[in-house]
């Protein structure tokens, strides 16, 4: 219930769902596993596990959802070597040599044989739903696998009327700012970890890690036209994460002192230990989003 990795999302206007409805609309695109020649499935279960009953988990005006992708696993490297040897093969017995259309065939044909007996693997994707404040929020690091996710789920509801929640805001500005005044919004303060990238077409970047970003190099840089596209922040000291210019907020890691506080919950009670845990993490990241948008200003208004 931890998120390490945030793409966020906010609604176009408010939203109120039942669980009940809520669920019965998410059993219409229940994860299913690959069959036959299919690559893929993915689809929604349970967002406890098995130690949930429901699809979904409402908590505190929050909704958890959990999406299922189970892929078929055919290195290229083996399919690769089982064409050159067909072609190979047919290049010896008809004494011709195997164009390019025909090794495509050839490949197409080995997939065809091999998908069924493909090892297969999976994976979750769990995002949250705050009804109060209208924001979607998806546990990734990766906007491709964030819009797969609100795919499925605006196929599952019928509608889903969202945008990204930072799009409008140019972030390089801010992030540049913020690190050459070595000012925050109030809450949060700069960290150790940053990247920069001259504002050229040149694409040169400076990578720093565990650095004091305070020193006369950095500033050097900064001074010499550089923009900040990542950088390292501490919020109220429970949470540090990683702002980067594209809207992603990733590397999250929680104050040991925030994580213990369900500590006390016997590993018996796991479904209540995840509610508790999953209300601990979704309260405070839905705080630090809301923090962060108010330290960012109105986007309308820039």
């Amino acid at each position: 219930m931890w998120f390490s990795n945030l793409i966020c999302y906010r609604f176009k206007q408010d939203v109120s769902y039942s669980q009940e409805d809520f669920d019965k609309a998410l059993e219409q695109d229940l994860f299913r596993s690959c069959t036959g020649q299919e690559l893929s499935t993915f689809g929604w279960t349970k967002a406890f596990g098995k130690h949930g009953q429901t699809l979904s988990h409402f908590s505190q005006d929050s909704i958890l959802v959990c999406a299922k992708r189970e892929e078929k696993v055919l290195p290229a490297a083996v399919i690769n070597e089982m064409v050159a040897e067909k072609v190979e093969q047919i290049e010896a017995e008809e004494n011709r040599p195997v164009k390019k259309k025909e090794k495509d065939e050839l490949k197409e044909n080995i997939l065809h044989t091999l998908l069924p007996q493909a090892f297969k693997k999976s994976s979750l994707q769990f995002a949250f739903i705050d009804q109060k404040n209208g924001w979607v929020v998806v546990n990734s690091a990766s906007f491709n696998k964030a819009e797969e996710l609100l795919a499925l789920l605006r196929k599952s509801l019928g509608t889903l009327p969202v945008v990204p929640a930072f799009a409008n805001y140019d972030l390089d500005v801010f992030l540049t700012d913020w690190l050459t005044n070595f000012s925050t919004p109030e809450g949060f303060s700069i960290g150790n970890d940053a990247e920069l990238e001259e504002a050229d077409d040149s694409g040169a970047q400076v990578k720093l890690k565990g650095h004091d970003l305070s020193c006369d190099e950095v500033k050097s840089h900064l001074e010499n036209g550089k923009r900040v596209t990542k950088l390292a922040l501490d919020w109220q000291e429970r949470v540090k994460f990683m702002l980067q210019n594209d809207g992603s907020i990733k590397r999250l890691s929680y104050s040991e002192t925030l994580k213990e506080e369900n500590a006390d919950i016997p590993k018996e009670d796991m479904a209540v230990k995840l509610d508790a845990d999953f209300i601990l993490a979704s309260e405070e990241i839905k705080q630090l989003l809301e923090d962060l948008t108010q330290g960012l200003g109105d986007a309308e208004d820039l």
